[in-house]
């Protein structure tokens, strides 16, 4: 049986825990430090991006610093996360090849999932690992999970969600909402569930008690309490600046001052990759790139190393999709789920898109399409035959709200794209759910050698890209150009048809595709 440091930090800010995060991880990893389990908590409260994403992506930051919550980045892969100051995150630190990380990252993560389902459920509750990375309790997640590398040093961390506080994580983050899908949930609350939903609420220090007997029970450990070591402490008051900086928390965000990239967004069942190239004088070759995304990464260096391998390579599909497949090659290292050649793609897709600016596009305009089962060799080779266009874009007062058509009354743009349709032959019809959007593309639009223009936001292509692909209607989405539903959290009521804020249309970009693509097609 192992002998663990049980330590239990207190309520630190955001920083000091992340700063805590690295130091304990490369104490232990060169034997200065004992393997280590800890419990952490946050004062105040902290929204917290994955290692790997643009914190403007994944969090309203206007309301968490009118709110006073931090806003910091974890070592750790994996989506955003708001960690209440009555949430409990507990962490194991090791080595590489002792226990309790023996084996593949994929037995690792299975074996300490499962061991804290079980410390979970000594609470009183049924709770149960779900892959990829989830502790359910009746199918509802009350427990996050992830892991992270430093030379052999390994730390598994989790999340316990005690007091329902729903409301603060509709505000605080832009994913959850983001995540909700048909078929899957309703809402925010039949996706996450908290202790205090489930059970009387024990002393926080009784749920400390009761999940490190759990692990420890499970993993074979055996635990002795301790502190901090004066190193770790020194380290700390080091390091803390450096994780408080915007250098550290904004490090995976757009560089503003380098200008427009070409972007991509590609959703796989392990997460999104969005990919931004900049482009050297020329626009013949990469001059920077930035891979961003809720996925997981081991080790984590691995998504710099590739960014790195991409600058200098030619601006070309083809090429670009053999640098990443030579990159992991030679590499040792995977993105969690992710095969090499879905990477590759995600990244030529970025060279592909560039084409466009043949067809008179500007970059920015190029970054607000998203084309969905065609390139951007032969997007303008198909006659458009349907205009799709969002329910939420109609006048609040409109007698059309709750119901397809338009009287084109002129209170908002829609009825001014009906006529715009009409004078190229195309049929407008307007879009009342999620559902209906299907049926219209499996019924009308994937049975033509026409395709589709419509408008959506950039958070519903992010999510729903692949059932729109299987759904094998052609088309381009020009992104909505306003605040979304998903900005203000209302994506689940959107879905549904009943989102009650009025979006506005790109109309001008809606025009200049159509036109764009009538031209086009009327040449072939």
């Amino acid at each position: 049986m192992t002998t663990f440091r049980l330590l239990d930090t207190g309520s630190l800010s955001a920083a000091a825990n992340m700063a805590l995060d690295k130091i304990i991880l490369e104490e232990v990893a060169d034997g200065s430090s004992p393997p280590t389990v800890r419990f952490l908590q946050f004062s105040p409260a902290a929204a917290l991006v994955g290692c790997h994403q643009d914190v403007d992506q994944e969090i309203r930051t206007e309301y968490c610093r009118s709110h006073g919550i931090d806003i910091n980045r974890r070592l750790t892969g994996g989506g955003a996360i708001l960690f209440q100051e009555t949430g409990l995150g507990w962490e194991i630190f090791g080595v590489q090849g002792e226990a309790p990380f023996l084996g593949s990252y994929a037995t690792i993560l299975t074996g300490i999932c499962e061991a804290a389902a079980s410390a979970v459920s000594g609470l009183g509750i049924r709770a149960s690992f779900r892959p990829r990375n989830d502790i359910e309790v009746m199918g509802r997640k009350i427990s996050g999970t992830g892991g992270t590398t430093i030379a052999r040093g390994v730390m598994f961390q989790g999340t316990l969600l005690v007091e329902n506080e729903v409301e603060r994580f509709l505000k605080a983050l832009r994913v959850p909402v983001e995540k909700l899908k048909k078929r899957e949930i309703e809402s925010l609350m039949d996706r996450m569930c908290f202790l205090s939903d489930l059970i009387p609420l024990p002393p926080m220090d009784r749920i400390k008690e009761i999940l490190s007997t759990g692990l420890a029970s499970r993993l074979g450990l055996r635990l002795e309490k301790g502190g901090l070591t004066a190193t770790e402490q020194r380290r700390l008051e080091e390091e803390l600046p450096f994780f408080a900086s915007d250098r550290w928390i904004y490090g995976r965000s757009r560089p503003r001052q380098e200008g427009e990239p070409i972007r991509t967004i590609t959703q796989t069942e392990a997460g999104t990759l969005r990919v931004h190239l900049w482009l050297a004088p020329g626009s013949r070759r990469v001059r920077q790139a930035l891979i961003v995304g809720d996925f997981f990464a081991i080790p984590p260096r691995l998504i710099h190393d590739l960014e790195a391998a991409l600058v200098g390579a030619l601006a070309e599909a083809d090429a670009l999709r053999r640098r990443v497949q030579e990159f992991f090659v030679s590499y040792q290292g995977e993105i969690l789920g992710i095969a090499p050649d879905v990477i590759g793609n995600a990244v030529a897709g970025a060279a592909d898109r560039l084409l466009l600016t043949r067809s008179n596009l500007t970059r920015a305009e190029i970054n607000d399409l998203f084309l969905l089962n065609m390139s951007s060799r032969d997007f303008q080779r198909h006659v458009p035959r349907w205009l799709l266009l969002p329910y939420c874009s109609k006048d609040l007062a409109c007698e059309y709200r709750q119901i397809s058509g338009c009287s084109e009354c002129g209170a908002c743009e829609i009825g001014e794209c009906f006529a715009l349709a009409r004078s190229f032959g195309m049929d407008p019809i307007t879009i009342q759910s999620f559902e209906h959007l299907m049926d219209v593309l499996r019924e009308k639009c994937s049975q033509s050698e026409g395709m589709y223009v419509g408008s959506c936001c950039e958070a519903f292509y992010g999510k729903h890209q692949r059932e729109m692909e299987q759904a094998r209607a052609r088309g381009v989405l020009v992104n909505l150009d306003s605040t979304t539903c998903y900005d203000l959290g209302k994506g689940s009521d959107a879905y549904k048809g009943r989102y009650d804020n009025k979006t506005t249309l790109n109309f001008r970009l809606i025009e200049k595709m159509i036109r764009l693509l009538h031209a086009g097609s009327s040449s072939m």
